[in-house]
């Protein structure tokens, strides 16, 4: 197969691409990626809420006084501190699944184009050899940046960023249920509303824990920005620095 037959079918391969990129198996992996980041970033966001829901309904408890005055008072209300950060890192949280979303929505059109690029750049170098000005190769690395290495990068960053921080992701909802274990079942709300006491018993632990708390939240935060957001765009830096070195380089001419 000579290099021009070569470019030829690759340059094809590229145009099909860009046309069904629906079905192309490279962006579909990737859009997998992103869901199931999505997913795990959902089931921790359920988690913070529900424990969001319990703080605030603790707070509200009110007990009668009736030693020196008459009247009621909320004895949990020191818990709002510790209530109003959950809420924040929910936010966070949800935050972190709205830009998987809209990650995986754009990824295949975003991928298409580059295919598209990387098509027209072949079509270039076949069809105006001798007269390239450098347009077909930058066409073409820029192309296969968005095209090949956008979805390559999420797709090693996901069993990459499992190894990285799947323990610490573990180690820390570990300690949360710890803390919450009477309270995190949904089950346990249906069967039987929560008393005074039981609330209280939930203050207790976080009282004893809150910094136990707040920092195994804090870390499951960082393990979803890490794995959604700072791995990704490390790796599609590294490849956007080779595409980019590539695309100065000097220009070779197709042999016939």
């Amino acid at each position: 197969m000579t290099p021009r037959t070569t470019v030829l079918a690759i340059c094809l391969l590229a145009a099909l691409a860009a046309a069904v990129f629906r079905d192309n198996p490279l962006t579909r992996a990737a859009q997998g990626h992103a869901q199931s980041v999505a997913v795990a970033a959902g089931a921790t966001y359920v988690t913070l809420r529900t424990l969001n829901a319990l703080l605030s309904t603790a707070q509200e408890f009110e007990v009668g006084l009736s030693f020196i005055a008459s009247g009621s008072a909320q004895p949990l209300k020191w818990l709002e501190p510790i209530d109003d950060t959950v809420e924040r890192i929910a936010s966070l949280v949800f935050g972190i699944m709205v830009a998987t979303g809209i990650l995986a929505v754009a990824l295949g059109p975003v991928s298409a184009i580059g295919m598209a690029l990387l098509a027209v750049a072949l079509a270039l170098r076949l069809f105006l050899q001798g007269r390239e000005d450098g347009l077909d190769r930058k066409l073409g690395w820029y192309g296969a940046f968005l095209g090949l290495a956008l979805p390559v990068a999420l797709i090693i960053s996901a069993p990459l960023a499992s190894v990285l921080t799947g323990d610490t992701y573990r180690e820390n909802i570990a300690v949360i249920d710890d803390i919450t274990v009477k309270f995190g079942k949904t089950e346990v709300l249906e069967q039987d509303e929560p008393g005074f006491a039981e609330y209280r018993e939930l203050a207790g632990n976080i009282a004893a824990r809150a910094d136990d708390l707040i920092g195994a939240l804090l870390m499951v935060l960082g393990v979803h920005v890490f794995g959604l957001l700072i791995l990704p765009l490390l790796l599609i830096g590294g490849m956007f620095v080779i595409a980019r070195h590539f695309a100065r380089a000097r220009p070779t001419k197709l042999s016939t």
